[in-house]
């Protein structure tokens, strides 16, 4: 019996890795900058290149500072810039995620990014790992139309949190997107896969001190 199909998502911090994941056969790239501060709002210059220089669906990060989730009205502002701009790019989808102090999603700070993305699909990032509540949060975030939520399950790492990534797709009952991240490697996949039953898995691919993503680690990822 053949496996079950899969999909990944490569975490790209700069041109380089974008390329040599493109070329390494990811389904989709999600290009952000700054690996140290999480991901963040890539430069639109390289992003320009990288749609150029490739054929492969493209997720733009939204998030103008690394550390927490709270946003200012000039940082939202700021976000809301940047994806009008994104728009005159080819890009697929975005990524972001605003909370309120409490914790909770932000629903209308989200819903106004939601909107400008134009119907472009927005994925919920790892915001919602901090979330008290993630199976109410899930249900915010399908209510105001995110369409993909990258998760660890609420843990260190994806393989901790295989009890809440299960849980969430199970009760998305196919609503939303539920989509493992967090150290996910080859090694460990095969594991994550059969327990969550996901679909879409995200990983950096990044081996060792290596900086970019490992074109036989992405490799791995696809066929395991």
């Amino acid at each position: 019996m053949d496996k079950p199909q899969h999909f990944i998502e490569i975490a790209c911090f700069d041109k380089q890795g974008a390329l040599a994941a493109a070329q390494a056969g990811a389904h989709r790239l999600e290009l952000c900058s700054n690996k140290s501060l999480g991901g963040i709002s890539p430069d639109l210059n390289w992003v320009s290149e990288v749609i150029q220089e490739t054929n492969i669906p493209i997720y733009l990060m939204v998030r103008p500072r690394g550390g927490d989730f709270f946003y200012s009205e000039l940082e939202i502002k700021e976000m809301e810039n940047y994806l009008k701009e994104a728009q005159n790019l080819a890009i697929s989808g975005f990524v972001f995620g605003c909370l309120q102090r409490d914790f909770s999603l932000n629903l209308s700070r989200n819903q106004r990014l939601i909107e400008l993305a134009n119907g472009k699909p927005c994925t919920l990032h790892k915001a919602f790992d901090e979330t008290k509540f993630p199976l109410q949060a899930m249900e915010d975030a399908i209510n105001i139309g995110f369409k993909n939520i990258l998760t660890s399950g609420c843990a260190a790492n994806a393989l901790e949190g295989l009890p809440i990534i299960s849980k969430l797709i199970i009760k998305a009952c196919n609503r939303i997107n539920i989509m493992p991240g967090g150290n996910i490697r080859s090694s460990n996949l095969a594991h994550i896969k059969n327990i969550s039953e996901a679909s879409w898995f995200h990983s950096a691919a990044l081996i060792g001190q290596q900086n970019i993503p490992n074109a036989n680690e992405i490799k791995a990822l696809l066929n395991t």
